[in-house]
């Protein structure tokens, strides 16, 4: 009976274990990141956001009235690399539209890690959402 007690355990801790590997990276920024992107964002996406992600001429980007918590990191990311600044789409560097998602990221509450905000981090974290989950 003992026996069969610790296979079944030790069963369950391999799927816990397995589980928890085949689980994807959580998209990861730095402090300094997000700092540098919140000064790519003052400069380029502010006066229509808002100097505190209000909202003036365009939509809130954080607190109560934004619809990013909805969205995916990658979502979020891919429309703004895509379509911002207003008038100018895909004028800025690869690395300041990345260091504005860390910006972003860090605003919506997800912690920052050891390890810097990538095209590629941000990919990998498809399912991931500026909520968080």
């Amino acid at each position: 009976m003992t026996l069969r007690i610790a296979t079944v355990t030790a069963g369950l801790l391999v799927l816990a274990a397995s589980a928890l590997s085949a689980a994807p990276p959580h998209a990861s920024y730095t402090p300094d990141q997000a700092w540098r992107g919140r000064l790519d964002y003052y400069r380029s996406c502010a006066e229509c956001h808002g100097g505190a992600l209000e909202g003036v001429f365009g939509p809130a980007l954080a607190g109560g009235d934004d619809n990013l918590k909805y969205q995916s990191v990658k979502d979020v990311y891919t429309y703004a690399a895509a379509h911002m600044p207003h008038g100018d789409p895909e004028s800025l560097p690869e690395g300041e539209y990345v260091d504005i998602m860390a910006f972003l990221m860090q605003a919506h509450g997800i912690r920052a890690g050891s390890r810097e905000l990538t095209k590629t981090t941000i990919d990998a974290d498809a399912p991931a959402t500026m909520g968080g989950k």
